[in-house]
């Protein structure tokens, strides 16, 4: 006859000793239905160490049914709620609590797109977060403020939070906008979402996952020989009225920047030694360079009537439009005087090197991308024999040789 279980009472709960077949004593509780939600038993090799798994059990429902009474029905409710919805997702209510107050409660609070945006501008305007610390040009900062701008009118008064990549996707790609208007705006908005995020104003970067704009590597135009004398006159015979001979000549043989144009003046312009100086203050890589004046762009100087003040006149925009009409040039090739110069200068001299050191490059892959094989020899040297109508024309080719 099989020798009946013995069983003890611990803390209300249930062991009984039970002998194995092997003859070993082993110690099963019998788990209360509230510990589990279901009928369950554990089995232990000594009384003591079902003792303890009893006391961890009882103490744990004594903490948690006292967490519980302290929560209100709805609380109750909720967290059912929640449980339900998380099953079979190996997430806990806890780790969504924590998700939750990351995104939707920002380290540095709440911001508007607007409010952030002159944060943003501020410190771009003292350097901070700026490469190597320096604060951007006006016209740097004019250029983010304007496509800041266009970006408020839609976002400006959301909080920074709120706004999703779907929607910043979805504004970026407007039909309107070419793949390069894209890139540009693309640049701009990751720059300000990333000071966001580093700023605590919000946990991630949505550009981060929005696929970059890449426009098509379009060909480089130049001007033709032909434009480039018909702009020469006409900017000769402009002077006194638009007074942009200077502006053209300096862009077209020595391929300074329009941007850097904007901000030199004839100080800048060494008529006796013939070379323009780039400051630092003013290169767009903050580096100085000097150009040399070719001799024949120095007959053309001569002729400025005032070599004085800026280089670039006032009402810029509507003179150098009219000037192109002067001189028939209907279709405006991008960066068309600096191109022209890269481009005339290369097929003259062969030399890489010589040819970023004008344009103040400091790769020769940009050289190769923008100006390699756009013109041909025999242009470059008509190119360089180009001179006001009232002058000999003077031998200039052993000069680049």
């Amino acid at each position: 006859m099989r020798k009946r279980a013995k069983k003890i009472k611990y803390r209300g709960v249930t062991i009984r000793e039970r002998i194995n077949a092997s003859g070993t004593i082993s110690f099963r509780v019998e788990c209360p239905l509230a510990w589990f939600g279901r009928a369950a038993f554990r089995q232990f090799t000594s009384k003591e160490r079902a003792k303890g798994f009893i006391d961890h059990q009882q103490n744990d429902q004594e903490r948690f049914g006292s967490l519980a009474n302290s929560l209100t029905t709805d609380e109750r409710l909720d967290a059912a709620s929640a449980l339900e919805a998380l099953e079979n997702s190996g997430v806990s209510l806890v780790e969504c609590a924590e998700f939750y107050l990351k995104h939707n409660r920002p380290v540095s609070g709440d911001i508007t797109l607007r409010d952030l945006t002159e944060k943003f501008i501020e410190a771009r305007k003292a350097g901070l977060g700026v490469k190597r610390g320096r604060p951007l040009r006006q016209r740097s900062l004019d250029d983010l403020r304007s496509r800041l701008g266009k970006f408020n009118l839609t976002f400006g008064s959301r909080l920074m939070k709120d706004v999703s990549t779907g929607e910043i996707e979805s504004w970026l790609h407007r039909d309107e906008w070419s793949q390069q208007t894209r890139q540009n705006y693309f640049r701009i908005l990751h720059t300000f979402f990333e000071f966001a995020t580093t700023k605590g104003y919000r946990a991630d970067n949505p550009m981060k996952t929005i696929s970059k704009p890449c426009p098509d590597d379009l060909t480089p135009e130049v001007l033709s020989l032909v434009q480039c004398e018909k702009l020469l006159e006409a900017a000769l015979d402009t002077k006194e009225e638009f007074g942009l001979l200077g502006y053209v000549v300096l862009g077209m043989y020595c391929g300074i920047r329009s941007a850097e144009l904007e901000r030199i003046d004839w100080a800048a312009v060494d008529m006796e030694s013939r070379h323009v100086t780039i400051s630092a203050k003013i290169a767009k890589a903050r580096s100085i360079r000097n150009v040399e004046i070719p001799e024949n762009a120095m007959l053309w100087l001569m002729q400025c009537n005032k070599r004085a003040g800026d280089i670039r006149p006032s009402q810029f925009r509507e003179r150098f439009d009219k000037l192109k009409a002067k001189s028939g040039i209907k279709q405006w090739p991008h960066n068309g005087l600096r191109h022209s110069a890269g481009s005339y200068h290369y097929a003259l001299l062969g030399d890489s090197a010589q040819t970023a050191a004008m344009l103040g490059h400091t790769q020769d892959s940009v050289l190769f991308k923008h100006y390699r094989a756009l013109t041909k020899k025999k242009d470059a040297v008509a190119f360089y024999e180009l001179v006001p109508p009232s002058n000999v024309n003077p031998s200039v080719i052993a000069e680049f040789q």
